[in-house]
């Protein structure tokens, strides 16, 4: 999954250095949210915690494609 997020970043000339630790600092939260999964499945439902983070990855993704988007959109 991280691969097709970055498929943009490649194609920028400014700004794909923070473009990356935006995209692996995401890596981090999802690793972390399987982590929680695994908690989940033992308790045997979702945990509110797991509820907040698939929230904030959500919302972290939608911010890093707007960012793309607008890299895109001034460097173009």
């Amino acid at each position: 999954m991280q691969t097709n997020i970055e498929a943009p970043v490649y194609k920028m000339k400014r700004y794909n250095h923070e473009m990356f630790k935006v995209s692996r600092n995401i890596g981090y939260m999802i690793s972390a949210l399987s982590k929680e999964e695994v908690n989940c499945r033992k308790l045997g439902k979702q945990t509110e915690r797991h509820k907040e983070m698939l929230d904030k990855i959500n919302e972290e993704i939608a911010n890093y494609e707007r960012m793309i988007t607008f890299a895109v959109l001034l460097a173009g």
